[in-house]
């Protein structure tokens, strides 16, 4: 006999429709609670019961949107696609080639082809990296919401992002996985890369994380590059969620492994497994109750409740954290007394523990770190012409530091895992290095006060002529020397008239003239925020030597030439028939090889007139004693107490003219036109 619940107003009717599932609701005032309650006439015959648990949970979510509205006609909803997110790879290597074409290239066309075969089966979005920046750790970008990539908008996407950048892998997963619609009961994103993260991001801890708080997540991989160790530190990814890992070293095996992850994220995953069936009744004799005891613990699960193994489940009590469920031999339902003179039933209870699931450990994932310079604490801000480079904060085993990444931008943005980092600002020759500190979930912004000056220096004459072009260069040097009087090179062989910057300080200049010894020093201070210009006036003579049989004649050819100072020291070595030099004055020797043998010349340079030194070979060979006079004089002894000093020019008291140990008197240079002096004169001492 039909009962007061079999009203057929109040019965949901649940339709069955080819590709979708509608259902109606004329006026349900009451909510469902179990099968075992009557719904309708024949809620409890055959088969329709066993339907009606299968469809419990979406018709109550219905039944709640019908309350509301119960009296609003009803529609068909075409269910949602599975929610698919592209995340494409654009960082620079991608314009290398595979088969005659860049690899970006070669993806965008097959991805392409791809969105339009399988636009009416997935909901695709897009996510890029690598397209923005040169050299950025948080260039990721969401450039199509899912459902916004299509087989029309395709083109426009994909044909305007150009690779040029890093590989923020794990930056652009986790952007993926905040693009998906939070009610998504599905997500799989597809990564297309041809290397691992090169912004010092642990992808594999990442993938893991992401997979933690989405079980729906599937990360799919294509690996493309013809070189299949670049692409496997990327397993890890496909791994860690279940997804589906391809290696790619083609266009053709792109186009497969693109069709395959496809097909994987169109097929709905493997339903879980059935849940174990309920723990029987144990029983057994005073004997066996330890055996009795230990079937009965196996039959539970660890964590879970023994209740919720034995009651029905609209019944089950909920066991909080941290209490104990028990787990009974017998139903809850009063059982039969046991028949006379038969031994008494075992009743075995067991403590399961039923608590939070054990903690796992806590995966760091990178932090946006941003760098800015100021020229000076007062401005400006640098917006060109900077370098910056992080390295890790301790030294390794060989004592040099580690680097993670290096950056071009004024501004730029580094993903940087929790840690201390030395990081290094240059501008030009002006740097600041510093210690920084990135903590787990803070983004951090550093500023790097430089103090930056600008050095311009310029060359004349004495006179205030310039020099030409190319024929002096310079050397900045630290201002301070080492305990051996050494200094360090700031700068080597700088062009006049460039304006280098340089930290604030002092600096030591050496222009040299030509390239031999005409050599000029200066010290100057750069002003922080200021440029500085210094103008060095450089001295030295050019002079050009020739072998000739007599004076004034032909210079003779396949000659080699060496120019001594007059301590010894050797200044410049050529050959040819006229070499020229640019001289510092002072007292010279030079020596011509030419055949076989050598012949000599005594001269000096003063001022910065142009000069010709002709060595004659009329005047003889010199001797291999005389040579090395030349070459290595011993050191001159020194004045007798209360003499002249050597090389003054006065006479001495014997009446002949003093000379220097060089041959030479301060009032009376030596003529380069007359023959060369005797060199053992010019080791004897003044007396």
């Amino acid at each position: 006999m039909p009962s007061e619940d079999d009203n057929p107003g109040d019965t949901p009717q649940i339709g069955l429709i080819h590709k979708g599932i509608s259902a109606k609701f004329a006026a349900l005032e009451t909510g469902i609670t179990a099968c075992g309650r009557l719904i309708g006439t024949n809620a409890m015959r055959g088969k329709r019961c066993a339907g009606l648990r299968l469809l419990l949970l979406p018709a109550a979510l219905l039944g709640a949107g019908a309350v509301a509205a119960k009296d609003a006609p009803l529609q068909a909803v075409a269910p949602d696609l599975p929610t698919t997110i592209i995340v494409l790879d654009a960082s620079k290597s991608m314009n290398s080639k595979i088969g005659g074409a860049s690899k970006f290239t070669s993806v965008r066309s097959e991805l392409g082809n791809a969105i339009g075969t399988y636009g009416d089966r997935l909901s695709f979005g897009l996510v890029t990296f690598g397209h923005r920046k040169a050299s950025n750790c948080a260039d990721s970008e969401t450039l199509a919401k899912p459902g916004e990539l299509t087989g029309e908008t395709q083109g426009k996407l994909l044909g305007g992002i150009k690779p040029k950048g890093q590989a923020p892998i794990a930056a652009a997963l986790s952007d993926a996985a905040k693009a998906a619609p939070p009610q998504s009961t599905r997500l799989d994103i597809v990564l297309i890369a041809d290397s691992a993260d090169s912004c010092n991001a642990d992808i594999c801890a990442t993938a893991a994380t992401l997979k933690q708080k989405s079980q729906a997540l599937r990360i799919h991989v294509i690996g493309f590059s013809d070189k299949k160790d670049d692409v496997k530190a990327l397993t890890c990814v496909a791994s860690a969620t279940g997804g589906t890992f391809v290696a790619a070293t083609n266009v053709d095996e792109l186009k497969q492994g693109l069709a395959a992850v496809l097909d994987a994220a169109a097929t709905p995953p493997a339903p879980p497994a059935p849940p174990a069936p309920p723990a029987q009744a144990v029983t057994a004799k005073d004997g066996d109750a330890a055996t009795a005891k230990k079937a009965s613990a196996e039959t539970v699960a660890p964590q879970q409740s023994a209740m919720q193994k034995q009651a029905p489940p609209a019944s089950a009590p909920h066991a909080a954290a941290g209490e104990t469920a028990i787990q009974k031999s017998a139903p809850a339902r009063a059982q039969a007394a046991p028949p006379p003179g038969s031994a008494p039933q075992v009743k075995l209870v067991q403590s399961v523990p039923v608590g939070p699931p054990p903690l796992t450990q806590q995966v760091q994932l990178p932090v946006p770190v941003t760098f800015r310079a100021m020229v000076t604490e007062a401005g400006p801000k640098l917006q060109s012409g900077l370098t910056w480079r992080v390295y890790t904060s301790k030294a390794s085993p060989e004592g040099g530091y580690k680097l993670v990444s290096t950056h071009h931008e004024a501004n730029p943005t580094a993903a940087l895992l929790p840690g201390e980092y030395l990081v290094n600002a240059a501008y030009g020759l002006s740097s600041l290095t510093k210690k920084i500190k990135v903590e787990s979930g803070r983004s951090l912004e550093e500023t790097f006060v430089l103090n930056t000056g600008w050095l311009k220096l310029t060359v004349v004459l004495p006179n205030g002529e310039p020099l030409p072009d190319g024929s002096v260069r310079f050397d900045i040097l630290s201002d301070e020397e080492d305990q051996f009087g050494n200094r360090h090179t700031i700068l080597g062989n700088a062009k006049p008239g460039a304006v280098i910057r340089l930290n604030a300080g002092a600096y030591h200049i050496e222009s040299l003239y030509g390239d031999a010894n005409a050599k000029v020093k200066a010290d100057v201070t750069v002003e922080p925020g200021k440029l500085t210009e210094a103008t060095v006036k450089q001295t030295g003579a050019k002079t050009t030597f020739k072998l000739v049989q007599t004076l004034g004649g032909e210079a003779l050819a396949d000659t080699k030439w060496k120019i001594f100072t007059s301590a010894g020291d050797v200044v410049k070595e050529n050959a040819g028939a006229l070499p020229t030099h640019i001289l510092a004055a002072g007292s010279y020797a030079v020596i011509a090889e030419h055949g076989g043998l050598n012949y000599t010349r005594k001269f000096s340079i003063e001022g910065v007139e142009a000069k010709q030194i002709e060595v004659v070979v009329d005047d003889g060979p010199t001797s291999p004693d005389d040579l090395k006079a030349l070459t290595d004089p011993p050191e001159p002894a020194p004045p007798p107490s209360g003499g002249t000093m050597a090389g003054d020019g006065e006479p001495s008291s014997g009446g002949s003219p003093a000379l220097g140990f060089d041959g030479f008197s301060a009032t009376r240079p030596a003529d380069p036109n007359m023959p060369l002096i005797n060199p053992g004169a010019l080791l004897r001492p003044a007396r």
